[in-house]
């Protein structure tokens, strides 16, 4: 098969775009816009017409060598292909990926099966998906005991739901209640959310919702990034309020509800922790897994400086 390197600036966006579109493992992070949002480097491995695509996210703050990197807000990101993802066809990707690579550290999509002898080290984490296709009452009936009983008793509180935040808002409210959980996640991310937010707004590529209290005070909140079948719980934030009223909660079951009999994949993107993972299975959520990968071909000056800075 042909792959070939393009440059960024040489890419047919609309070809790209529709590989990520009707591929069968499509994702909202492919598009370029959203690329474009979240690094300020990136190329592109193309097989053919576009039939099968490998974004290459890029930067050299590794001591000034190149490096293929996960940026945040783009959980999944790999080979899309509107052919069959066949082993032999992966591979031959991943081994296309340009020597000048040093150092790659990247989580691919569900669809990427990776072989254990191809080189990379393989860590596999988890995702959590819902099928929206069936009615409300089907859905909910698969909810936990536990979910129902939180639900239940966040009647308890007057709770409503609203789409009137602004994406500031919305986004210093992750920054005050989630950002402080999350490594490394400094200025130049939270620029980046709005970036993915009002780009997605402006393509009708997504939409925020909030609960909010009785004083109309935000309780929960979170901007939910939509593609072809699948509706993508990118930046969800609660106060200490909103925990306690169970305020996540409703959002997510009521943005369920709303979006009931879709052909629709409801994404809570993630988590690997443990108490985190047992809230989305409550929802009958299932582990659709992806594969992180990495290989290290620094020169071994460059390995001793990145030990020493990494203590």
């Amino acid at each position: 098969m042909e792959i070939r390197l393009i440059k960024r600036e040489d890419i047919d966006e609309k070809r790209w775009n529709g590989c990520v579109h009707y591929g069968n493992n499509g994702n909202p992070y492919g598009y370029t816009w959203h690329l474009d949002a979240i690094s300020e480097n990136w190329e592109g491995l193309v097989e053919g017409n576009y039939e099968t695509i490998f974004p290459l996210v890029w930067n050299d703050k590794l001591l000034g060598t190149k490096q293929l990197y996960q940026p945040f807000f783009a959980q999944q990101l790999g080979i899309y292909s509107i052919n069959m993802l066949s082993s032999k066809r992966i591979q031959s990707f991943l081994e296309a990926i340009p020597t000048e690579y040093k150092f790659i550290h990247i989580n691919l999509n569900h669809r990427n099966k990776i072989e254990e002898d191809w080189g990379f080290e393989v860590e596999e984490k988890p995702n959590f998906t819902l099928r929206l296709m069936d009615d409300y009452e089907t859905i909910r009936g698969n909810y936990s005991k536990n979910l129902k009983r939180n639900l239940k008793r966040a009647e308890n509180y007057k709770m409503t739901l609203t789409s009137s935040i602004k994406v500031e808002k919305l986004v210093e409210m992750y920054r005050t209640h989630q950002g402080p959980k999350i490594p490394d996640l400094g200025d130049a991310a939270y620029h980046t959310a709005h970036r993915v937010i009002y780009n997605a707004l402006h393509r009708g590529m997504g939409f925020m919702s909030a609960i909010t209290n009785e004083q109309n005070d935000f309780l929960a909140a979170g901007f939910f990034l939509v593609s072809k079948n699948r509706i993508v719980n990118l930046l969800p934030t609660t106060t200490p309020e909103g925990r306690e009223k169970r305020a996540m909660h409703v959002l997510l079951d009521m943005t369920i509800q709303q979006n009931a009999l879709k052909p629709t994949i409801f994404d809570f993107e993630g988590s690997s922790i443990p108490g985190v993972a047992k809230f989305y299975e409550g929802f009958g959520a299932t582990n659709q897994p992806y594969s992180v990968i990495k290989k290290d071909n620094l020169p071994l000056w460059a390995k001793l400086a990145k030990k020493v800075k990494n203590k």
